[in-house]
Order: structure tokens, then sequence, then C-alpha cells
């Protein structure tokens, strides 16, 4: 879920800025991600309510130990305004870097992945 939020909350920066708040250039992909958030919002859902029931696979951790294994969707929801710019940053690199290769310009392509890659640490 974590992954789903923060790709949201990067996609909402980049709707701000470069859409002027409008969902998506592609209407059917905007629905898509919608139903997307919220089948995986209702699995989560699904999981809080099993681990409420005692004894249950859901609330076993290993070696049979009781864990709660319910998901604070808020608290993920939050967390993952934090990490929103840089997943903005990488999807902004990732379409110019199309971009421009599709233009022809490979060299300009294989320097934003080496900045990207350099960024990363690897």
């Amino acid at each position: 879920m974590s992954v789903l939020y923060g790709a949201q909350e990067a996609r909402l920066l980049l709707e701000r800025r470069y859409l002027d708040g409008h969902a998506s250039l592609f209407p059917e992909l905007a629905e898509d991600w919608a139903t997307l958030l919220e089948r995986a919002e209702g699995l989560a859902g699904v999981i809080g309510l099993l681990s409420a029931i005692e004894g249950h696979p859901a609330t076993q951790g290993r070696r049979g130990r009781a864990r709660s294994a319910g998901i604070d969707l808020d608290a993920l929801r939050r967390a993952s305004r934090t990490t929103a710019p840089a997943g903005a940053a990488y999807l902004v690199d990732t379409a110019r870097c199309a971009t421009v290769d599709l233009l022809g310009d490979a060299r300009a392509a294989a320097a934003i992945v080496e900045r990207r890659r350099r960024a990363s640490g690897l």
C-alpha cells in the first residue's frame, strides 16, 4: 500500500504542476488508478478484519506467535507524502528519458539514466 500511496502522491504533485490539477491526460487511466486504489484498500480492510479473528493465519507471525495484521492506511498516506517529491522527480525523469530517446537523442537519455543511477547510489 505504501508504494501505491507514494505513487498517488507523486501523481498528484505532477498533476498540479503540469496538468493544472486535471486528473490525467487520459481519463481511462485516472479511472483505472482510482479502481486500483479502491481495491487495494478493500484488501487491506479484509486483512484488518481477519486479524481480529484470534488464531486466524493473518494474526500469526513466525513460530505461531500472535501479531497484529491491521494496516493503518492513514499512517501510510501520511508517510507517502514525504516520498512524493522523489517519486515525482523519478516519473519526470522517466518521461524525459523516453522523450529524448524517441527523438533520437540517445546521449541525452543516457545522461538522464546516469544521473538517476548516481543519485540512487548504485
